[in-house]
């Protein structure tokens, strides 16, 4: 009969297991600056990219990190290695190990079976295994709006900036991106309210395009899939 089963869980001495940036790299490689990290992480393909601008801009993920360890597994009785993509931790403690493939690549035999295994044994050891889909991560617009918040929210703001949003939405059930935009919020009410999105204490349906319209409101959502 052969085994199929999870050998060890190995951690690496540096920050990644493995290193993903490099000159001999045909396909696209490069680095991701993350506010929530504070350093650059390193991707090896464009979705990986998207993972990372999506996690970053979650409030509900408190950590994530690439490349972050070495699985051994045997798979119908050949011993195998495998690198999983992210770490991925949330604000209540779960902790998941991704994989970022396109559909068609995930429904491959070999990757499914292995999928199948890792799912069925890294709970005893505290990960959730999960394959995430290239196609979800490219999602419109989640991925432009992800984007712009990162782009004015990245900047810390001040005590005094963060005063300002908090008295208008202690009189107002809601402020729109157009008021912030136009100045009405003070002068740097863009930076102020997407840094506020960061950091969980506002929200806007992430589902519909960042427009002027856009209303932000003192609850919670998720940017990631």
């Amino acid at each position: 009969m052969e085994v199929s089963e999870l050998i060890t869980i190995e951690f690496p001495e540096a920050i990644r297991s493995r290193k993903v940036v490099t000159r001999s790299r045909a396909r696209p490689t490069g680095k991701f600056p993350s506010w929530k990290m504070g350093r650059m992480l390193q991707w090896e393909s464009v979705p990986e990219l998207n993972a990372m601008r999506l996690l970053d801009a979650d409030p509900f993920v408190r950590f994530f990190a690439e490349q972050p360890l070495t699985l051994r597994y045997r798979l119908n009785g050949e011993s195998r290695i495998h690198y999983p993509d992210l770490l991925v931790e949330r604000d209540n403690d779960l902790k998941e190990l991704w994989e970022v493939k396109s559909a068609k690549d995930a429904a491959r035999e070999e990757v499914a079976a292995r999928t199948r295994l890792l799912q069925a044994a890294l709970p005893t050891y505290g990960y959730e295994y999960r394959m995430v889909y290239a196609e979800e991560l490219r999602r419109q617009p989640r991925i432009s709006n992800a984007l712009e918040i990162l782009q004015w929210g990245r900047r810390s703001i001040t005590a005094v900036e963060r005063e300002r949003i908090r008295a208008i939405l202690n009189r107002l059930p809601a402020v729109t991106w157009g008021a912030a935009v136009s100045g009405a919020l003070g002068r740097s009410s863009r930076h102020s309210l997407c840094r506020l999105v960061l950091e969980g204490m506002l929200a806007f349906d992430v589902n519909q395009k960042l427009g002027l319209d856009t209303r932000f409101t003192l609850s919670r959502m998720r940017f990631a899939p």
